[in-house]
């Protein structure tokens, strides 16, 4: 259905298509600049390992992952192996959820910082003791408690949890974070957690940007870098000419570590021309207010593109992540067709191993680049509020959404041949256009049955299947948010979710556990609710875990269930109201 969306061109309106040339400029003053944070003097000396052994990492501080900076370290471990407590404290909250950390406890510190000890198969016997009576007295697998601060003290080294895989992990790991008194991640490697490291950042990859006086990119192309037999890494030739005024470069590089080779985040990343800091990333600590600054840092359509992760060595306009050090050019270089600038870029980890590249660059008139953009409707400044209203839809976009200014894209299409879209296809833009704010979307329907009025969502078709972004009336119009760009549409949702057995049968006396696989027909998007779900046993609620990426809810037989016969019933309810049941009878 979704291949035939495109044919059809209603109502497209080109306002301008733009053909960019270099011309010198000076750069914008004020933009993108990031904000100024006093830094924090961390104790080195005063937090442990969470592990016993040695510490070996699968994930750094400061990695990039979607969506995000990873916050903390991710620590390498079989299922069952011992969690400790990294200091004294007390355990100041527990959550249990289905997805993102999993099974995690915050311990309180009495220098202000916490710990968090995310994945965690289980927590310790005591603790564990008291989640499972507050699930049973709230009826509910997914919860949030803060005990009192004298009911579970800690002290350094003592065992609170074991690792595991649950939330949103794809392997047994612990991911450990120390948070600052002001409520950052603070880097741990900045803290004494000891990791044996003697290598050096390994740069593979690098991209050349064109920009203009805003530092906005017009186009791209790659930087390419040779390796000897050594490992050691440099350019044919130690200058190169470029054809641009105002450039920037993309490094993609990865650090690694003596005891796991595997590809983590690196630490830092300088650019300096002439000698001169034109540019420093450092993933020293974290808001995570602005971790979402990540996709204006990465160059996100080739990201989107290829899975390929490029740091910036430049800051976007609308990127005011505060990890960044505050220049004067913010990484844009201006080149000289005349006199050389030398560029030296520096890749650190947190240990001090470093790698250098270093070359000249010259601006070459012989070879200027240009940039014609596609037609387009509307320039959306990145540093505005903007709106777009068009037959049947609109959108509002608050000030702080893009990361610079779009040249906006619309097209509509109609599929005659499809029952299932009460609305034509609107295609806003493109997807690989990185969003930092939730933004309006409404659309009108063209064909909607009442009686599927409450059953309407806003649906994104941007993965080649439908998203449910959800979905509120406003009169005739239906609203949702959502944080990309691409094709978007009403369609109606009447379709129950899905219960099927994965370990379950009449006789249940030599199984420790039943299992059920609950699945719907749309993925959720934007503020549209999961799946929820209630177990019952002989009509008593019983404690049904979910493991949300395996789309799987278990239950360990324990004290609630005896022998003898028993009826089992299993309610999966969905964004729109509609409701699968599983029912069946079996001996314990």
């Amino acid at each position: 259905m979704l291949k035939s969306l495109w044919p059809l061109l209603l109502g497209a309106v080109i306002a301008g298509t733009t053909v960019w040339v270099y011309e010198p400029g000076q750069q914008a003053a004020g933009i993108g600049l990031p904000a100024k944070r006093k830094k924090e003097h961390h104790p080195t000396d005063f937090f442990s390992a969470p592990v016993n052994g040695p510490v070996m990492l699968t994930g750094t501080c400061g990695e990039l992952r979607p969506n995000h900076f990873h916050a903390g370290l991710d620590i390498d471990g079989i299922t069952g192996n011992p969690i400790l407590a990294a200091a004294d404290g007390y355990i100041e909250k527990i959550k249990v959820d289905a997805s993102g950390y999993g099974n995690v406890l915050y311990l309180k510190h009495p220098n202000g910082y916490s710990t968090l000890y995310a994945h965690l198969d289980r927590f310790s016997a005591e603790i564990q003791k008291f989640v499972k009576a507050k699930q049973y007295e709230m009826e509910r697998f997914e919860l949030e408690l803060t005990p009192p601060e004298t009911m579970f003290p800690v002290k350094k080294g003592q065992q609170i949890g074991y690792l595991g895989n649950t939330g949103g992990s794809q392997g047994p790991h612990l991911h450990f974070e120390i948070r600052s008194p002001g409520g950052y991640a603070v880097n741990p490697l900045l803290c004494g957690i000891k990791v044996a490291d003697n290598l050096a950042p390994d740069i593979r990859d690098m991209k050349v940007y064109f920009l203009n006086n805003k530092r906005e990119v017009l186009g791209s192309k790659v930087f390419p870098i040779n390796k000897d037999k050594t490992g050691k890494i440099g350019l044919e030739g130690d200058t190169v000419r470029i054809g641009g005024s105002t450039i920037g470069f993309g490094v993609k590089t990865y650090d690694r570590s003596n005891l796991r080779r595997n590809d983590n985040g690196v630490y830092a990343v300088a650019l300096y021309t002439n000698d001169q800091l034109a540019f420093q990333w450092t993933a020293d600590e974290f808001d995570f207010d602005d971790t979402r600054y990540l996709n204006a840092h990465i160059d996100y359509p080739t990201r989107q593109r290829y899975g390929a992760w490029f740091h910036r060595c430049f800051a976007l306009p609308g990127n005011f992540l505060a990890n960044y050090t505050r220049t004067e050019s913010m990484g844009a270089i201006t080149l000289d067709p005349q006199i050389p600038t030398k560029i030296t870029l520096k890749v650190s980890d947190a240990l001090g191993n470093y790698s250098t590249l270093n070359f000249w660059a010259l601006k070459d008139l012989t070879a200027m680049e240009s940039f014609m953009s596609p037609p387009y409707l509307f320039l959306f400044p990145f540093d505005q509020e903007n709106h777009l209203d068009m037959d049947g839809l609109s959108l509002t976009l608050p000030v702080g959404t893009l990361y610079e200014s779009v040249q906006m894209q619309y097209l509509m299409s109609v599929d005659s041949s499809s029952n299932d879209l009460y609305s034509p296809m609107h295609h806003l833009h493109d997807e690989r256009t990185p969003i930092h704010k939730q933004f309006d979307i409404k659309i009108k329907p063209t064909s909607l049955p009442e009686n599927l009025r409450s059953k309407a969502i806003i649906a994104n078709c941007n993965s080649g299947r439908p998203d449910n972004c959800g979905g509120v009336w406003q009169g005739e119009w239906l609203s949702a948010k959502t944080r990309s760009f691409g094709d978007y549409c009403i369609m109606a949702d009447t379709i129950a979710p899905r219960i099927s057995p994965v370990v379950f049968t009449k006789d249940m006396r030599r199984k420790q556990s039943m299992s059920f696989r609950i699945m719907d027909n749309f993925a959720v998007a934007g503020l549209a609710n999961n799946l929820t779900y209630r177990g019952t046993i002989d009509g008593k609620w019983v404690l049904f875990e979910y493991d949300k990426k395996r789309n799987r809810i278990t239950y360990t037989f324990d004290e609630h269930v005896g022998k003898g016969e028993h009826n089992v019933r299993i309610i999966v309810r969905d964004d729109r109201g509609n409701e699968g049941v599983y029912t069946g009878t079996f001996i314990k």
